[in-house]
């Protein structure tokens, strides 16, 4: 590194870089410092590539050398800096210093280390006069990355913080832009990042200053720092939002540009960021934003410019893009414009208006600006709009019709002014892309939006489309809005106008005279043009499908469109290959009866042909699917005609691996076989062959496809056939685990196929069915008994049950059918008559109770007291797979027939029918209200049933079980509007104890719910108040019920919870931290005393919810309250103290400040536990227990070591010293051990 040879040197430089990308190991000390000082010198290179190479080394070793040597590193660079000032030297030596505080942020852990880089990084732009600009936003840049990651470390350290402050403040004004803009965003990151009174202190400072301002641009430049930090942490301005607003309200009027666009820019940001203080003045605000987009005083548009959209307007389309734009180079108001358009952007996001009031108030003074003459605003005011309308389409699904209305309206103006900035700049590109990027997202609201106006678009479609590729140099703004080209944003309007369900006269005109541009265009040069045209084909092709009109023009058209796709199959762009086949697919299905005989012939033999290998199997198949599935225009003859040889191509795919050719290949058969069984006849008998095989790969799971096709393919096939694969399928299909609604519909189908069109084998097909379960039961049954573990539980094979009972009932459901009867259970009543006694009459039972009820859940079970009663009695068997089974059956059943609903109720909670059968009937009965309210969200009947089982819970005395909890959850979460208020009614107002825990059980178990809906949440979150309230209850149980109703909205709600509800709860949470001495009780056990603490679950609970605040929602507590919790903490249960270290490892760094401010008390509480001593005579487990408590005292010793580093306790220090201390034992042990791991 130190020869003369500048190419030896950047050679070495570069070998070392290298070795240094690749190296794992850490350095020792003298060669990082060796390796740092060299690295440093290269920064002095008189060569820029020797210095470049310098400064990556400096990035890569900081991973590999200790904290010192970084830190002295740091302050080397920052000293040489400050000695060498304005020269050029300063600059590789300000991006070193940028470039290794950089890295110590991001790739290593130490927050630490950054954080004490700090004070030499700030000394650079306190001590230094006159530095180099570059040099400047350097240094601002290395004090970002301090600030940014290790702000909580850098607050320990007051005087630094005093003099990054003060450095800030004075950089915020200075002449260079650059270093002005950095320093103002580096003042940002200060108080959003630098936790405690400082950066308060920081943000007042700015504030008094703002409001003490004389001079336009010193105000602008705090209002700069405001708006970087709102946008960061928009909580910490939104209490001064109301006083700026105020005062800025009136600054629009003056003559100073810079502050009109910067109070534009302040607007924006606190509506985008503080939006709830900006509501009072909204209308105020948006006057302004009307203004300011109104704002051009050298420059006068003609207001009555003639709006004429006629054919002319298209004319110039092809031009190349030329900027004949007016601009005046000293004419600076456009950015007072370009603003108010964000600002106006920013309103319609916001909320403050109705999704109406946003089309009335915005639409409207946005389209009077289509015309701006400037391109940067201009292109602003269309994408904004056209943001507008995609931001309301989602709105529009829902119901708000009264805002598509309103759109409807304005859509007619908006196109005739989209359509005069077209004219006024007809060689704008750009202008012409995002017209037609509002004309598709208009298009997309509702499909007759812009019927009024189509014919003053078509010409400019036409003349688009005809013209060559071209494309527009675009602004930042549109670039996420529209294409690359011109034409693309075309077809992509044309494709978004054929999404619709019907098509009008006026549509039809239109599209006609855009049909020859799309086909010219599928033969297009241009990247994407041809596949998109193809896609605006098809899309067309469907519309006209459903055309009730006639459509007869459009024929030629589809013919000579389908001959160009024959021309393109073979083409190697897979984006354009599936582009052609879906057009294919389409065409032939849906206009297949009117294209001519020799285009649909060979169009046919273009799907009937695979070329491309397996790849290309799923693209020509996937159409030929399409297009033949049924309705289909396609005359079933020509069908016919190419099966065999569809069939002959598709037998190779069902060897591959590739599920894509498989799935394609099952399908084929599928929809071959919907023409007929003579059509796939000739090779049933090997297609299902092929089905088998397809299935024994996955018999778990099945695909659907391969399930369907064997449906398909079965009427095709022999009776003697499918006879001798009975044995197979069977045993394949009896393991089968169904995951989707389509595979279990399909499942189905196969044995309601072979039941129809098999009648003769139904019963040997049970009797195989039924064989095959009794075996996996028999199994079952000797695991369970030969299990000597009573911990081990031996699942019941409840998916081989589910298969079993289902295609018993799907067979015979096919059965009943070809015979010409109604389903009926008599084979199930026949099974579940008797009560069972051996193992294989328990296996008959449990698949006829399974298959019972499901047949009443789809309402195929006639109402019967008999067969009732035999339910009842299975409820009763001393076996529990049959009680099980025969509650969920008799569930079902009653689910059926909600009038039945009361007297399960009355059986399930008489007095004295305790035991199992009792909570077999409550298991029956909350499956029958899962049927009822669940599943078909029956009100009528809800209400009632609600009223029986809270009358029955009001009245008991005892502890309630937890199915009845589990069915009334069932109500809230299915009918919320009714039955949350009604369930918090019912917390508040009971009086009983165990009445009150069983409905907050009831409510945490909705909140357990995973699939609650929006109209759920929204019911929760405005009864949390009032149900929370319930954890400063004088009953601990209560207490303890509440606080885990709180950990569980923590834990999976926590957006529901807002200041508000926080704030509320917040004393009486932290109050149950606190241990409750009257809850304390000692025992006398012999010579021993021992304590019982009643409060100790409960405050458990609370420290858990305090746990998950931290992390789900950081910073919603008070720093203080949470500090004190994590002080009582320490010194309580070792299980809690444990709870406590999650709680310091997820706030060390928020809340560094409030532990620093309490380490005397937190040593006094780990002084206490430490000084804790074993009872005499103590057993195994409580010496165990006691090293446990031991170590994690010391555990909160090394969590807050850091923060204790830049702090001052002295008997925080004293403390740490006396463990690590070897005299300490076991203490010191632990202290070793946990520092040296990652804690």
């Amino acid at each position: 590194l130190r020869d003369p040879d500048q190419d030896l040197r950047a050679m070495a430089a570069s070998d070392l870089l290298d070795l240094l990308k690749k190296s794992s190991s850490p350095f020792s000390r003298d060669d990082g410092e060796r390796c740092t000082a060299a690295f440093v010198k290269l920064l002095y290179d008189a060569q820029s590539h020797v210095q470049n190479l310098g400064m990556e080394c400096l990035g890569q070793v900081v991973r590999l050398i200790d904290a010192e040597i970084t830190r002295a590193t740091v302050s080397s660079i920052c000293s040489e800096i400050q000695q060498r000032g304005k020269s050029s030297e300063s600059t590789a030596l300000s991006v070193g210093l940028r470039v290794m505080s950089n890295r110590v942020a991001e790739d290593t852990e130490d927050r630490v280390l950054l954080g004490s880089l700090a004070t030499a990084i700030v000394s650079v732009l306190k001590d230094t006069s006159d530095l180099p600009s570059d040099v400047a936003v350097d240094v601002f840049s290395a004090l970002s990355d301090v600030l940014t990651h290790a702000g909580a470390q850098v607050a320990m350290d007051t005087d630094t913080v005093n003099q990054i402050q003060e450095t800030l403040l004075s950089y915020i004004g200075h002449s260079n832009m650059g270093v002005r803009r950095r320093a103002i965003a580096v003042l940002g990151a200060f108080v959003v990042h630098v936790p405690g009174k400082q950066s308060e202190q920081a943000l007042g400072t700015i504030f008094q200053r703002y409001e003490a301002c004389t001079r336009p641009s010193e105000k602008c430049i705090m209002l700069r720092v405001l708006v970087t930090i709102a946008r960061q942490r928009p909580e910490r301005v939104a209490k001064l939002v109301p006083s700026i607003v105020d005062r800025e309200l009136g600054s629009m009027n003056e003559d100073e540009h810079e502050v009109r666009v910067t109070m534009l820019l302040v607007f924006e940001t606190f509506v985008r960021h503080c939006t709830e203080p900006m509501a009072p003045r909204r209308d105020e605000i948006y006057n302004t934003a009307v203004e300011a987009l109104k704002y051009d005083p050298n420059y006068n548009y003609d207001a009555e410019d003639d709006m004429d959209t006629g054919s002319e307007a298209g004319e110039d389309f092809g031009d190349e893009y030329e900027d004949d734009i007016y601009e005046d180079e000293e004419d600076d108001s456009w950015d007072v414009r370009l603003s108010g358009v964000k600002l106006l952007a920013a309103i319609a996001k916001s909320g403050l208006y109705t999704p109406s009031e946003v089309v009335q108030r915005i639409g409207d003074v946005l389209g009077t600006s289509f015309k701006e003459r400037e391109d940067v605003v201009r292109a602003e005011v269309l994408t904004t709009y056209a943001a507008m309308v995609t931001a309301l389409n989602d709105l529009a699904a829902g119901n708000a019709s009264e805002m598509v209305n309103v759109l409807q309206q304005q859509a007619p103006k908006v196109v005739a002014s989209s359509l005069a900035a077209i004219k006024s700049y007809p060689r704008s590109v750009e202008t012409k892309q995002l017209a037609f990027a509002i004309f598709a997202r208009l298009a997309s609201v509702k499909q007759d939006i812009l019927d009024s106006s189509l014919s003053d678009i078509a010409p400019l479609v036409s003349s688009a489309l005809e013209a060559e590729d071209i494309s527009g140099t675009l602004q930042t703004a549109s670039n996420s809005l529209v294409k690359t080209n011109l034409k693309l944003d075309v077809i992509e309007f044309l494709h978004s106008l054929a999404q619709r369900s019907a098509i009008s006269n006026s549509a039809v005109e239109f599209f006609a005279s855009a049909k020859d541009g799309i086909k010219r265009n599928v033969t297009s040069k241009t990247f994407q043009v041809p596949s998109a045209s193809f896609n605006t084909a098809t899309s067309l092709v469907l519309l006209l499908g459903r055309a009730s009109a006639d459509v007869g023009q459009f024929v030629s058209w589809a013919d000579d469109m389908a001959r160009d796709a024959a021309s393109l199959t073979s083409t190697d762009d897979q984006g354009l290959k599936r582009s052609v086949y879906g057009f294919i697919g389409t065409v032939l299905q849906q206009l297949g009866d009117k294209l001519g005989a020799s285009s649909v012939d060979q169009l046919l033999g273009a799907l009937a042909t695979l070329t491309g290998g397996v790849n290309d199997s799923p693209i020509v198949l996937g159409a030929f699917v399409q297009a033949v599935s049924q309705p289909t225009a396609l005359p079933a003859e020509k069908v016919a005609a190419v099966a065999p040889s569809v069939l002959q191509s598709i037998e190779p795919l069902f060897r591959q691996n590739s599920m894509a050719a498989v799935t394609v290949a099952l399908d084929v058969v599928k929809v071959l076989a919907d023409y007929g069984a003579d059509t796939v006849a000739p090779v049933s008998e090997h297609m299902l062959d092929n089905i088998i095989a397809v299935i024994s790969r996955t018999p778990e799971s099945p695909p659907a496809s391969a399930l369907q096709a064997f449906a398909a393919v079965c009427p095709s096939v022999s009776e003697d056939s499918m006879r001798s694969i009975t044995s197979e399928i069977l045993k394949l299909l009896s393991t089968t685990t169904v995951y989707d609604g389509q595979s279990a519909l399909a499942l189905s189908e196969v044995f309601q196929v072979v039941g129809r069109t098999f009648p003769g084998l139904a019963s040997s097909w049970k009797d195989t069915i039924i064989d095959n379960w009794t075996q996996t039961h028999a199994r079952y049954a000797k695991q369970r008994k030969d299990s000597s573990n009573e911990a081990i539980q031996v699942p019941f094979p409840s998916t081989m049950l589910t298969n079993a009972a289902k295609s018993i009932n799907a067979l015979f459901a096919g059965y009943y059918e070809s015979q010409g009867q109604q389903w009926s259970s008599e084979l199930l009543d026949t099974i579940v008559r008797a009560p069972p006694k051996t193992t294989s009459e328990i296996a008959l039972v449990c698949l006829g109770l399974r298959a019972l009820g499901y047949a009443a859940a789809k309402g195929d079970l006639a109402r019967s007291e008999n067969l009732a009663a035999q339910l009842d009695a299975h409820i009763q068997s001393e076996h529990d797979d049959v009680r099980n089974e025969a509650a969920a059956a008799l569930g079902k059943y009653v689910g059926s027939y909600p009038d039945t609903f009361s007297a399960l109720f009355a059986s399930a909670t008489t007095p004295g029918s305790g035991g199992a059968a009792a909570s077999s009937r409550l298991q029956a009965v909350k499956v029958a209200v899962e049927q009822i309210v669940g599943v078909n969200h029956d009100q009528a009947n809800a209400e009632p049933m609600w009223s029986q089982i809270v009358a029955y819970a009001q009245s008991e005395q005892g502890a309630l079980p937890d199915a009845l909890a589990q069915s009334l959850a069932t109500f809230a979460v299915a009918l919320p509007g009714v039955f949350v208020p009604a369930l918090v009614e019912l917390i508040s107002s009971s009086t009983n104890t165990n009445v009150k825990a069983f409905f907050i059980t009831t409510f945490r178990t909705v909140l357990a719910d995973r699939h609650l809906g929006t109209e759920c949440d929204a019911q929760i979150k405005s009864a949390l108040i009032h149900v929370l309230a319930s954890i400063d209850d004088e009953n601990v149980d209560i207490r303890r019920l509440s606080l885990l109703a709180l950990y569980a909205v923590i834990k999976s709600k926590a957006c529901l919870l807002d200041d508000g509800i926080i704030g509320a709860i917040e004393p009486a949470l932290f109050k149950q931290t606190v241990i409750n001495e009257s809850l304390v009780r000692i025992i006398n056990m012999g010579p021993i005393k021992k304590r019982i603490d009643d409060g100790l679950d409960a405050r458990r609970c609370a420290f858990q919810c305090v746990h998950m605040l931290v992390r789900m929602l950081p910073g919603a507590a008070s720093d203080k309250a949470v500090a004190d919790s994590v002080v009582r903490g320490i010194a309580d249960d070792h299980d809690i103290r444990l709870l406590v270290l999650q709680i310091i490892h997820e706030t060390s760094s928020s809340l560094a400040a409030a532990y620093a401010a309490r380490l005397d008390d937190i040593a006094e509480s780990v002084k206490k536990v430490q000084d804790t001593k074993l009872p005499p005579k103590a057993v195994e487990q409580e010496i165990e227990k006691h090293h446990a408590m031991l170590r994690s005292s010391v555990s909160v010793l090394v969590a807050m070591e850091p923060i204790a580093k830049n702090a001052s306790s002295a008997k925080f220090d004293e403390l740490l010293a006396a463990v690590a201390d070897p005299s300490s034992g076991e203490l010191a042990g632990y202290l070793k051990e946990l520092r040296s791991k990652d804690i």
